[in-house]
């Protein structure tokens, strides 16, 4: 706990980078998550893996769309961290895409999704999700 004080507080001085800080996995994000009131096309369910290796994290993330009769899946893909903590991953489809950033509060996984369209004449879409830990 005093070394972790003492980080915190040469970062807050500017002597110490994000950077060299301690990486503990698994992150808080890690598991599988769930959107019980999903609509058909929206996020039903995200699955986070994380793990580390020489202090750096290695994570990966897929995501589940409503469809009928079962859900679509989306192909496991690397996530990249964010600044301020969370995951964020850009998962690719044939006719759009989606940019999907992850954050973890307790039980509760905040997902902001940016479905990104291939056709211009279509706009880019952003939701928010509260997903529940399965």
């Amino acid at each position: 706990m005093r070394c972790a004080t003492l980080f915190l507080f040469l970062l807050l001085l500017g002597l110490a980078s994000p950077s060299e800080a301690r990486v503990y996995c698994p992150l808080p994000e890690d598991g599988i998550w769930v959107n019980p009131t999903a609509q058909p096309k929206e996020i039903s369910r995200i699955e986070v893996e994380t793990r580390c290796l020489d202090d750096q994290v290695h994570a990966r993330m897929r995501a589940f769309t409503k469809c009928i009769p079962r859900d679509c899946k989306w192909g496991w893909t690397d996530a990249e961290l964010r600044d301020g903590g969370g995951l964020r991953v850009l998962l690719v489809g044939f006719l759009s895409s989606k940019q999907i950033s992850v954050r973890s509060f307790g039980d509760l996984l905040d997902t902001q999704v940016i479905n990104i369209s291939y056709d211009a004449s279509i706009p880019s879409s952003e939701k928010i999700y509260n997903l529940q830990r399965k």
